[in-house]
């Protein structure tokens, strides 16, 4: 995909992103997705990504979410997953390790 046209499709995704359940959170977001960031283990990951994901689960707006952090090469946690680069990770992922499935 040419770098015009995730532009022009971030730009439109955004938009929508007003409507978020996650709208006015942005300090608590910017310091649980820090936290995510630094985490050394999955489960770490997974304390730090839950409250946002729950938050996630009731936003009427993750398909436009999902597709704004793909366009915009997002990374952090965004649409209940977390974000490298455009690209979607589970929320337990942890940057240069192996995934291991979480016991539910």
């Amino acid at each position: 995909m040419s770098a015009r046209r995730k532009e022009a499709l971030a730009q439109a995704a955004s938009v929508r992103l007003v409507a978020a359940a996650c709208a006015g959170q942005g300090k608590m977001w910017n310091r649980q997705e820090q936290l995510h960031s630094a985490a050394g283990s999955q489960s770490k990951a997974w304390a730090a990504a839950e409250p946002l994901v729950k938050i996630c689960a009731g936003c009427p707006i993750v398909a436009e979410c999902r597709a704004w952090a793909e366009a915009d090469e997002y990374t952090g946690i965004a649409a209940g997953s977390a974000w490298v680069k455009g690209t979607e990770k589970p929320a337990h992922w942890i940057h240069r390790h192996p995934m291991k499935k979480l016991a539910s």
